[in-house]
C-alpha cells in the first residue's frame, strides 16, 4: 500500500514539473504596487495608547503656554528699562502659574513629565529655561530642586527621533492630521474644585481599601473552611 502511495506521489510531482514548461496565457506574473504596511509590536501599541491618553490631556496646555510666552516676549519688546521688564516678566509668570497651578498639581508624575516635554517641543525652551528667563537663575534652581522631590526634572527635553518620544511624536502627528480626536480647549481648576476633587479621591481610596479588607477576610475564611474539609476527608 505504501509503495503504491509513493508511486502516486512521484507521478503527481512529475506532472507538476511537466506543466511548468507549458506556457499558459494566464500564467504571466503581474506586478502590484501598494503602500507599505506598518507592523507594530504589542509593546509599541501599549505605549502609543498610553501616550495618546496623556497627550490629549496635556497638549492643549503646552500649546497655550507657547502662545502666552510669545505674547509676553512681544509685549516685553516695548519695555526699554531692564527693571520694568523684569517686573513685567515676574508678573506675567505669576499670572500664568496661578492660572494653571491646581491643574498642574492634579497631574500624575507621567503627565507632568509629558507636559514639560511638550512645552519644550512647542517653545524650544525647557521649563528650567523658562523659569530662568522670567524669574532668574536662583528661582529656577529652587524650582528644579523642588521638582526633583517629585521625581521631575525641569531640564527634560523632547527628542522626537529617539526612544519613547518618537512614539509620542507619532501621536502628535496623528492629532495634527485628524486621526485622533482632539480638543485644544483648556480647562482651569480653581482651589475649591481642586480640594473637592482631592476629597472625593480620598473617599474613593477609603472605600476601595474597605472593600479589599472585606474581600481578604472572606478569602481567608474560605481557605480555612477548605483546609477544614480536607482534614475531615483525611481523617
Amino acid at each position: 500500500m505504501k509503495y503504491h502511495i509513493l508511486i502516486g506521489l512521484l507521478s503527481l510531482t512529475t506532472c507538476l514539473f511537466a506543466q511548468e514548461n507549458i506556457p499558459h496565457p494566464d500564467d504571466s506574473l503581474k506586478e502590484y504596487e501598494s503602500a507599505a504596511v506598518s507592523v507594530y509590536t504589542d509593546d509599541y501599541l501599549k505605549k502609543y495608547n498610553r501616550f495618546k491618553r496623556i497627550i490629549v490631556k496635556v497638549y492643549p496646555y503646552a500649546l497655550h503656554a507657547a502662545d502666552v510666552i510669545d505674547e509676553i516676549d512681544q509685549n516685553a519688546e516695548s519695555i526699554n528699562r531692564r527693571r520694568k521688564k523684569n517686573k513685567f516678566y515676574r508678573q506675567s509668570y505669576h499670572d500664568l502659574k496661578e492660572k494653571f497651578k491646581y491643574f498642574i498639581l492634579d497631574l500624575y508624575t507621567s503627565e507632568g513629565q509629558m507636559l514639560m516635554k511638550l512645552i519644550h517641543r512647542e517653545t524650544g525652551m525647557t521649563v528650567y529655561d523658562i523659569s530662568n528667563k522670567y524669574r532668574g537663575r536662583q528661582k529656577a534652581e529652587m524650582f528644579n530642586l523642588m521638582a526633583k522631590i517629585w521625581d521631575q526634572d525641569l531640564h527634560v527635553k523632547f527628542e522626537p527621533d529617539s526612544g519613547d518620544d518618537k512614539i509620542a511624536e507619532t501621536v502628535i502627528q496623528d492629532i495634527q492630521s485628524g486621526l485622533i480626536e482632539f480638543n485644544d480647549e483648556i480647562v482651569t481648576i480653581d482651589k475649591l474644585a481642586y480640594k473637592e476633587k482631592k476629597a472625593d479621591a480620598k473617599k474613593a481610596r477609603k472605600k476601595a481599601k474597605k472593600r479589599r479588607k472585606v474581600y481578604l477576610k472572606k478569602k481567608k475564611k474560605r481557605e480555612r473552611e477548605k483546609k477544614k474539609q480536607e482534614r475531615k476527608k483525611k481523617s
